[in-house]
């Protein structure tokens, strides 16, 4: 995966949940088709350190899961926010991710205001960023 496409209005909700919870971690899944998003799961934080981790809550993971099966979708990425950092993985970030195949974003709240977000994908043991590409797409 070298990119990962979100409309705007997806985009602009992904902010607008960061926003909402400044001082925690918000977490969710990205599904669609091939490297476009057109939908958002948001996925409640349980970690027992919601500002500077997230850890998904387990069965609201896996609904989601089931959703986009039934909806012929595929899971293209994994986002959360820095409430503190700014948008590039953290080593507990590096540590966590387990899915090679899909976009980790990461929206970091260091302005809020003007929140910054970025695009990687896990190659070994590392993040390589990719690009993200916001626009006024047509969800499928």
């Amino acid at each position: 995966m070298t990119e990962i496409r979100l409309p705007w209005a997806l985009y602009q909700q992904l902010i607008r949940d960061a926003q909402a919870e400044p001082d925690a971690e918000v977490c969710g899944l990205l599904a669609g088709t091939v490297d476009t998003c057109n939908a958002i799961y948001p996925i409640k934080n349980i970690s027992p350190d919601p500002q500077y981790s997230f850890c998904m809550d387990p069965q609201a993971q896996l609904a989601a899961m089931n959703t986009m099966g039934a909806m012929k979708q595929t899971m293209l990425g994994i986002y959360h926010s820095h409430p503190t950092t700014g948008a590039m993985p953290s080593r507990r970030d590096i540590l966590g991710a387990t899915y090679p195949e899909v976009a980790y974003l990461i929206i970091s709240l260091t302005v809020l205001e003007q929140p910054q977000v970025a695009a990687f994908v896990l190659v070994e043991d590392h993040f390589d960023q990719i690009a993200l590409v916001v626009g006024r797409l047509t969800p499928a």
